[in-house]
């Protein structure tokens, strides 16, 4: 969820400039959700995506454009997709552009709004950043940003009644499932500004645990790193998380005893159970359902292997509620492509299907 932050760090680290690009508002039928994100740098890559055809291959050619410039400078432009792209969605989408060229902003700073965030959601605290789109007061800065969580609120504005009033409308959105939302401000001195104000649930995001860093378990996580998800990856074997080569910095990795390592992992976690040895499967398996706080229980295998297991877990007097939620298999069984590429990917469509209903769920 917060992949747009490691990019940003490295281009900061490098001086280099970049454009963050995002989707602030969405209509009809659209390839992409609200909030979603990328990073565009001056060496022309790109990192995320909001939703790929036409709109990202012209917005990327407007973020080149503003890489161009000597200033930083926001941009909001809306894309029409069937007029304009030549899409057949039909909707449209709302983009905001903001280039970083001229650090203005002390981003390398330690206090800088970057570390700020990158800290609200290491520590899992709901946020909102508020972004100043324009302004028409040529002494008030229109490259700052707010922070504001339920205990405090970041800002260096230099207008207090603007700040207040964003610090009002973040109070606000907070209690609302609307994000991103843009508010207008105006006050006696005809000061106006649109602010942009964008809501992260970090304590909402779903953990998941992979216990296994086998083949299949290492084909699995490219797939659902950039999911929103806090992603845990244990197993006991160090060596098999050094065969990994894919970016591990969304990765909670723990290389540990499996049930140990148990005692530490949040509620409700979503967890997936691909382990090398049929007894640790049940062990995990076990004490998850004696514990009885996770969201999904899944595990890798046959149909006759989980008929086993519930036996066994009943033949224990585990309660049959929580014996019905273990699921074996997990994924789609494919008659003929069973490779490791091909499982992850049944599995993680579980893992989709999951968080859009829960999201679904949540708005209804």
């Amino acid at each position: 969820m917060d992949s747009w932050l490691d990019p940003v760090k490295t281009e900061i680290s490098l001086n280099n400039g970049f454009v963050l690009l995002t989707i602030i508002a969405t209509k009809g039928s659209t390839p992409c959700t609200n909030g979603d994100k990328i990073v565009f740098t001056k060496n022309e890559n790109s990192f995320g995506s909001i939703g790929g055809g036409n709109l990202e291959f012209k917005s990327l050619a407007f973020a080149k454009e503003m890489l161009g410039q000597k200033m930083n400078t926001r941009q909001l432009v809306k894309y029409p997709l069937g007029a304009t792209l030549g899409q057949c969605c039909g909707g449209y989408v709302k983009v905001l552009f903001e280039s970083f060229i001229d650090d203005d902003e002390g981003l390398s700073h330690n206090n800088s709004w970057i570390e700020q965030v990158s800290a609200l959601y290491k520590k899992g605290e709901d946020f909102i950043l508020a972004t100043i789109i324009d302004i028409d007061k040529k002494n008030h800065s229109s490259t700052q940003k707010c922070i504001y969580t339920n205990n405090n609120f970041y800002s260096s504005l230099g207008n207090k009644k603007l700040s207040n009033f964003i610090e009002e409308s973040a109070s606000n959105l907070m209690q609302s499932a609307q994000s991103p939302t843009i508010v207008e401000f105006e006050d006696d001195s005809e000061t106006k500004a649109q602010v942009l104000l964008e809501k992260v649930n970090s304590s909402e995001v779903l953990p998941v645990v992979v216990f296994g860093a086998g083949h299949i378990s290492r084909a699995l996580m490219p797939i659902i790193i950039n999911l929103p998800i806090k992603l845990y990856w244990i197993d006991d074997r160090q060596e098999q998380f050094d065969q990994y080569v894919g970016d591990t910095s969304q990765i909670n990795i723990i290389c540990d005893d499996f049930l140990t390592s148990m005692a530490d992992l949040p509620n409700e976690i979503y967890t997936l159970v691909i382990t090398y040895s049929h007894q640790i499967d049940f062990e995990i398996c076990e004490k998850m359902i004696i514990q009885n706080n996770f969201s999904y229980l899944g595990m890798i295998g046959s149909s006759i292997k989980g008929r086993k297991f519930r036996d066994r877990f009943a033949q224990k007097n585990y309660s049959k509620d929580v014996i019905d939620k273990f699921t074996c298999p997990i994924g789609e069984k494919q008659k003929l492509l069973k490779s490791p590429t091909s499982i992850a990917i049944t599995i993680a469509m579980d893992l989709i299907n999951f968080i859009e209903n829960k999201k679904q769920s949540e708005l209804s």
